[in-house]
């Protein structure tokens, strides 16, 4: 098998299916696109994971901006043409999600006639412009895919048009779990308690858009008037910051704390520790959940399904939705005991058959 991804999401998503592979003693071809490479390389040390078997990009600086992307594409695609050997010698291509990288290792899997495997199919927000280009990358995966895991009986649903001429196994939960549920638990007393919130704003539709982008740094102003805000800042949103003069805005302002990467475990336990989280991620919408956290979506539309009306709040961008999250934040907990149903063993499990 072959397991080709770029972004750090993909990695620490894709953690725990490599990880039962190596259990197995099952042989995998670990490549990289590396769009981040800065944050895999923490993050393979950090999980236990190998360094990637054949890098594509080969470049130690991460993907910054927009402008850079067919480059990177081009690059790719021709790194891959030069090592097709090695690619093509497995029957299966795993990749995972709805990045740039995802389709590049679809758009390989099948230029190198493999069967393309796609993790976490059939999550759609039904609007190609929320997120964009996500929708749309999402769209073109699973159509061109073979085998899909959806991640919920949801999303399995959004993939009714492909049963009978594709592979479909419903995974009942995200892989993004199994990683959780070694290394972090859930939060247990009142997000009251806490004494800060977390924000993390980096979706290209939010921080290359200004109109949009500056009402997403209102909305963390607001909040510093609660609780003081540590504004987690990758390096493409801080340099849209400064473009559309709102970073010395939010530094100047001393209930906000800005900071910098933190490995993927550091990072959840100061979310699972915080009153709330302001987002306009999907990932942090699931891992919220699993964390028991309440959690802001700056968003019109999502992807996700899982814990909507519990622990995730859709503001659709709306004032007096934000508003109302914020006086009532503390009421939007799980309902239920987090059951686990161990998504990467049944990927695994499923892969290994055909």
């Amino acid at each position: 098998m072959v397991i080709l991804i770029g972004t750090k999401g993909q990695l620490i998503k894709m953690a725990g299916v490599m990880l039962e592979l190596e259990k197995r003693k099952i042989e995998y071809l670990y490549v990289q696109t590396d769009q981040q490479p800065s944050f895999n390389r923490v993050l393979e040390k950090k999980l236990g994971l190998k360094k990637p078997d054949l890098n594509l990009r080969n470049e130690q600086k991460d993907l910054k901006s927009i402008s850079e992307i067919p480059i990177f594409i081009l690059k790719v695609l021709i790194n891959a043409f030069k090592n097709r050997n090695k690619i093509k010698k497995y029957k299966i291509l795993i990749t995972q999600g709805d990045t740039i990288s995802t389709l590049l290792a679809v758009i390989i899997g099948k230029l190198f006639n493999m069967k393309v495997a796609h993790i976490e199919s059939g999550l759609r927000s039904f609007n190609i412009f929320h997120p964009f280009p996500e929708e749309l990358v999402r769209i073109i995966s699973v159509h061109f895919s073979d085998i899909l895991f959806p991640p919920s009986d949801w999303a399995k649903g959004n993939l009714k048009k492909y049963e009978g001429k594709k592979i479909i196994v419903n995974t009942f939960q995200n892989t993004v779990y199994d990683v959780l549920c070694e290394f972090v638990n859930p939060k247990e007393d009142d997000p009251r308690n806490s004494d800060y919130i977390v924000s993390a704003i980096h979706r290209q539709e939010t921080i290359y858009n200004k109109e949009r982008f500056s009402k997403c740094i209102e909305v963390i102003i607001n909040a510093s008037k609660l609780k003081k805000v540590k504004y987690i800042i990758h390096k493409p949103s801080e340099v849209q910051l400064k473009k559309f003069k709102l970073y010395d805005i939010i530094k100047n302002n001393k209930n906000i704390e800005i900071m910098g990467y933190l490995d993927y475990i550091t990072f959840m336990n100061l979310v699972r520790d915080s009153a709330f989280v302001i987002t306009d991620g999907g990932g942090l919408q699931e891992e919220t959940y699993f964390l028991n956290v309440p959690c802001l979506l700056l968003r019109e539309r999502t992807e996700r399904e899982v814990g909507l009306g519990e622990t995730a709040f859709l503001s659709e961008l709306k004032d007096e939705k934000i508003k109302y999250f914020f006086e009532n934040y503390y009421n939007f907990r799980r309902r239920n005991e987090f059951k686990r149903y161990y998504p990467s063993k049944i990927i695994v499990d499923t892969l290994i058959s055909i």
